[in-house]
């Protein structure tokens, strides 16, 4: 059985999405993942508080030319990063693609 990385995104909108992300047999720490999950979508948050006018594509186009780089970092074999890239991005997606939503509490 695939280990998951159980994590609940939070929107400005005000929506929530619990998401159970299958983590990749060779995953050296599910903490790791979690922390590096958390601090990037909180440096997103930060740079899109009204400062600059960006759309949803903008911002999927740094990721992913932030993602081709470090995948470029990652070693001289191109092919096989491209797999695990587009493998890992293709779990990834369905696991959020078939999360559901709720609006968050209100304290």
């Amino acid at each position: 059985m695939t280990e998951t990385l159980a994590f609940t995104a939070l929107t400005s909108s005000g929506l929530a999405y619990d998401i159970d992300f299958p983590l990749h047999p060779g995953t050296r720490s599910a903490d790791g993942v979690s922390g590096l999950l958390t601090a990037l979508l909180d440096c997103l948050s930060q740079q899109l508080d009204g400062r600059h006018p960006v759309s949803d594509g903008d911002v999927l186009q740094a990721l992913t030319m932030t993602l081709a780089i470090r995948a470029r970092m990652t070693g001289p074999d191109a092919e096989a990063t491209e797999r695990l890239v587009v493998d890992l991005f293709r779990e990834a997606h369905a696991a959020a693609r078939t999360a559901r939503s709720y609006a968050m509490g209100r304290a």
